[in-house]
């Protein structure tokens, strides 16, 4: 599927309306795995200028940098991109993922061209080894076509320097304003229509929200889905769900489409029992 971190058909058995999956192993939680969708941070608004003088307390681009490490931590935070962006914002430590940082309780999407000093430019899909995030500090000039920016990147630790992420097409960065810096203040971007969600294995799509039609695979890992409908209960022991997601598949059966087809909320990675939101807690709209 083009333009898509895949990972993405299940191994069941269907009996009447209910799949029940055996030996479905979930995979380990990366090292920079926290909670996608924390509880709205109950902090004190801060400065822009704020953000950025903390921001400088890690040394960036000299000698004095703090190494990247997605495990270890310096101050009681994080050594990796979002560890370093919670503690610039004044977060809690030892900060939030990327994905924390791009859901609803922590910031608002805006416009690239609507950023100001301590905005962050976040690529939130895929894994802890491809999101990233940067602390937006200003345009080079007038034509927006680059900006200065505090990262903490692997490889190198803390850094400084000009950079275009957000500004191509395709590119998978968006901008966010952190609600401690007062949130709101820009024109929303318009809605892509998809929503982002982790798949904990295989799971086979069907043609309908039932295990009617097989279609074909959607791989396990970070995939996009359009909406959600109530249908035929798939269930692993005491886990269940009825929601079926729509989203176009990684592999097809010969003679199927994939592109349109429903697969079990139930392999979302990150929620319960019949609840089907996206990485970021939105929940998925209704098709």
């Amino acid at each position: 599927m083009a333009g898509r971190q895949a990972v993405r058909a299940l191994a069941g058995t269907a009996t009447a309306s209910v799949v029940v999956m055996a030996g479905v192993g979930l995979t380990a939680v990366a090292a920079e795995a926290a909670p996608a969708a924390p509880a709205a941070q109950s902090r004190a608004m801060i400065g822009r200028d704020q953000v950025i003088a903390r921001a400088r307390t890690w040394n960036p681009g000299t000698p004095q940098r703090v190494p990247y490490s997605q495990v270890n931590t310096h101050n009681g935070y994080r050594a990796d991109c979002s560890g370093y962006a919670s503690m610039a914002l004044g977060l809690a430590g030892p900060g939030l993922n990327t994905v924390g940082l791009a859901a609803s309780s922590v910031s608002a999407r805006i416009n690239m061209g609507d950023l100001q000093t301590g905005d962050l430019v976040i690529d939130a899909a895929g894994n802890s080894n491809t999101r990233h995030v940067v602390i937006f500090e200003g345009w080079t000039d007038a034509s927006k076509r680059s900006y200065r920016a505090f990262e903490q990147r692997g490889g190198y630790g803390t850094d400084y320097r000009v950079l275009t992420y957000g500004l191509n097409a395709g590119s998978e960065y968006s901008a966010y304003r952190p609600h401690v810096l007062g949130g709101g203040g820009g024109t929303p971007p318009p809605s892509t229509g998809k929503y982002w969600v982790d798949t904990f294995a295989n799971a086979t799509g069907y043609g309908a929200a039932n295990t009617g039609e097989a279609r074909g695979t959607l791989l396990r890992g970070t995939n996009y889905v359009y909406c959600k409908v109530w249908g035929a209960e798939v269930r692993n022991g005491s886990s269940f769900n009825h929601w079926w997601l729509r989203t176009d598949l990684d592999r097809s059966l010969p003679g199927k489409s994939g592109r349109g087809a429903y697969v079990s909320a139930y392999y979302l990675k990150r929620w319960g029992n019949d609840v089907a939101k996206d990485n970021s807690g939105t929940v998925i709209p209704n098709c």
